[in-house]
């Protein structure tokens, strides 16, 4: 028995081999996984000779480590009465494994106050684990390290530095540092190719992949392959996502998951749904909870709502549970579609799972109901997060914006920098927005000052863009105007659309002529610009101009969008234009059209005829606006939904003054509260009021 020939001091060549034999013993355990194995050996030698040997302790501590009983491990490393580097680097490593980040890197710091010199694999743990908690100050205090120590040079210690650094967002020093790695191996490269696909430098990233591909001493593996298809994901490159496929399959990495998972990630982020769906298909373990995921979001982005419920319903079919990224996606979806029964739903099922907690998950449920026109859900889902991170605060606040609630919006904002969470462009984007659709000029202006001074975030073309559109609906045409000039760069064509539409709001025609130029010259194909330019014209009298406008559209082929809208009851969607006399109870509707339009004259309705680019009878554009395809969809809910029961209408454009004046007073006549979401914002009506207050 070797356990039986193991002395206190262990001295004798025999014993010596005997310890060898048992150490590796123990390590057969460690990188099998044979905890329990590992177990009974240990308690067979604690009650036979004990553990007397530093040597068998640190690789039973290993074993306890290797095999994920940290509490064991940690008993191990509190009993030796002798630790020696070997102790110290199992346990650094054994937390860093663990995803114990922050034991990891509280035991490194008392081995060096120790006055132990820690070994390269110790440092890399260390390393590795401020990485994964995302801590530069402790990274730099390691890289300062390394440098007194001439570890920063050594391969495997500088891949773990660059991959820190470039993880942790200061991409320029993670460069340095692999330039300084004199003999660069698979993993440097792909810390380096990972690290500039994550800070969004694509181009980069592929770069590095080609010196793989040139380097005769390199061979690509799966981690080189995914964080390549990584960065054509990113540049949205299928083609060359299919150049790279092809060298997947040469290289036989096909198999392995996280290939075939990147490579439908990356065809479903170039829109290319076919190769996608063939790669799960074709190649093994192709479908999983990732591949699904990306499948879904790939269908999402493409608006095609119907393939990514029936991809998810698949899932389900195939036995597959749901993450966090499934249902985020299938949120977003919901949304962007206004699809409330679907999006409740999907709500109930995360409320059973703990993805409930997950600030994504919260974000998309905040955006969705706020979407479906329900603030009050979004508020209410928004309270009872425990710590919001910036993506959940930046969905309320977006939601606060879309809805008008502009006070309400700074007040979110203002609570956001007092628990210190940094606000992002994205803060900003909604923020400025708020103000916008809110009036408060002066407060907007303020922010936009603030952004870079106090904040450390550079303007964008988008804010460049909510303030023209802010000082737009304001009426603050000339400031607008100054404001363009000092841009550092062209507005883009949100920000001309923005000022073309106030143009026609507040009859500025020389202006709205140049707005119009620009806007054609960045837009072409955009014929809601042509339709602009002509009310601007007939908003003056400028029949002629009118004429011209319209013809040229006639003869470059564009053709002027049609007003839709729709609604959903009792679970399907209803959709109308104007005019329109296709549904099935068009002679209810009308009906009720006309009884509504009895009922709102009682209450002081009058047609506001100047909406309508036409120049025709009055009696003609009093028929062609009660016609507008919201009055159509509201006239409908009225017929088919309950009493009392909020109308959720929306909307493909701009809602019109007369239908907003119309809308007002319907509701005021049915005591409903009709609730309109058009190309820029949500309307609430109610009592004879709208929660724009007028000022959109």
């Amino acid at each position: 028995m070797i356990c039986s020939n193991i002395t206190a001091n262990g001295e004798s060549s025999v014993m010596l081999k005997e310890l060898a034999i048992l150490a590796q013993l123990i390590q057969s355990y460690a990188l099998t996984g044979k905890l329990q194995k590992g177990k009974q050996l240990h308690a067979h030698l604690l009650t036979s000779t004990g553990i007397s040997s530093t040597f068998i302790a640190n690789h039973l501590l290993n074993m306890y480590a290797k095999c994920g009983d940290l509490t064991h491990a940690l008993s191990m490393f509190d009993q030796m009465p002798t630790r020696n580097l070997i102790t110290w680097t199992a346990m650094i490593t054994g937390f860093s494994h663990n995803a114990r980040f922050l034991d990891s890197l509280l035991t490194f710091s008392n081995m060096c106050a120790a006055g132990i010199q820690p070994t390269q694999f110790a440092f890399s743990s260390a390393v590795q684990a401020a990485t994964s908690l995302r801590s530069l100050a402790f990274g730099r205090q390691l890289h300062s390290l390394s440098l007194k120590l001439g570890y920063h040079a050594e391969l495997f210690v500088g891949s773990n530095l660059a991959d820190m650094y470039s993880k942790c967002g200061s991409l320029d020093v993670a460069c340095r540092i692999f330039e300084e790695i004199p003999e660069k191996d698979e993993v440097s490269w792909t810390a380096m190719i990972d690290g500039y696909a994550k800070n969004g430098d694509f181009y980069n990233a592929l770069m590095a992949f080609r010196n793989i591909l040139d380097n005769e001493n390199l061979v690509a593996d799966q981690h080189v392959f995914c964080s390549a298809l990584s960065a054509c994901a990113g540049l949205k490159a299928g083609k060359l996502g299919q150049s790279i496929h092809a060298s997947v399959v040469k290289s036989g990495s096909s198999a392995e998951s996280a290939v075939s998972n990147s490579l439908t990630d990356m065809y479903s982020k170039a829109g290319d749904m076919e190769s996608a769906v063939t790669v799960v298909n074709t190649f093994p373990n192709g479908w999983n909870v990732v591949s699904c995921s990306s499948l879904i979001d790939g269908y999402v982005e493409m608006d095609h709502i119907e393939e990514a419920i029936n991809t998810y319903a698949e899932s389900k079919r195939r036995g597959l549970y749901p993450n966090e990224f499934t249902f985020s996606s299938l949120i977003k979806a919901c949304a962007n579609d206004a699809a409330l029964d679907q999006g409740t739903q999907l709500h109930a099922q995360v409320i059973k799972t703990s993805f409930i907690l997950d600030s994504f998950v919260c974000a998309v449920l905040v955006d969705m109901y706020g979407k479906c026109g329900l603030l009050f859900s979004s508020s209410q889902i928004f309270e009872e997060i425990q710590n919001p991170t910036d993506i959940t605060w930046n969905s309320m606040i977006n939601v606060l914006a879309q809805h008008g609630c502009g006070q309400e919006a700074i007040e979110a904002f203002d609570q956001m920098v007092a628990w210190h969470i940094k606000p992002n462009h994205v803060t900003f984007v909604s923020l400025l927005m708020a103000c916008s659709h809110s009036g408060l000029v002066e407060q907007g202006l303020r922010f936009f000052g603030s952004m870079n001074e106090a904040f450390g975030v550079e303007p964008r073309d988008e804010h460049y863009s909510c303030v023209i559109d802010m000082l737009g609906r304001a009426g603050r045409l000339d400031e607008a105007e100054i404001f363009i000039g000092k841009m550092p760069s062209e507005p883009n064509a949100y920000a001309w659309c923005s000022l073309l539409g106030a143009c026609r709001t507040h009859g500025r025609k020389e202006l709205g002529e140049l707005a119009a130029e620009k806007l054609m010259r960045l837009e072409p194909e955009n014929s809601g610009t042509h339709v602009l330019l002509s009310t601007i014209y007939a908003g003056v009298g400028q029949w002629e101009d009118v004429k011209a406008v319209r013809r040229l559209m006639k003869d470059s082929g564009r053709k002027k969008l049609p007003g839709l809208s729709w609604i959903e009851v009792e679970k399907k969607t209803h959709v109308f234009g104007a005019e329109d006399l296709s549904h099935p109870r068009k002679d209810e509707i009308y009906k009720k059209m006309e009884e509504l339009l009895m009922r709102i004259r009682g209450e002081g309705y009058v047609p506001y005829t100047a909406a309508v680019v036409s120049k025709v009878e009055e009696s003609e554009k009093e028929r062609l606006l009660r016609h507008h395809s919201e009055r159509i969809a509201v006239a409908f809910a009225l017929i088919s939904s309950p009493a009392g029961k909020p109308i959720i209408v929306k909307k493909n454009l701009r809602v019109c003054v007369d239908c907003h004046s119309a809308m007002k007073l319907i509701a005021k006549v049915e005591r409903r509260v009709i609730i309109v979401r058009d190309s820029a914002r949500f309307h609430h009506f109610q009592d004879g009021n709208c929660s724009c207050r007028d000022y959109w």
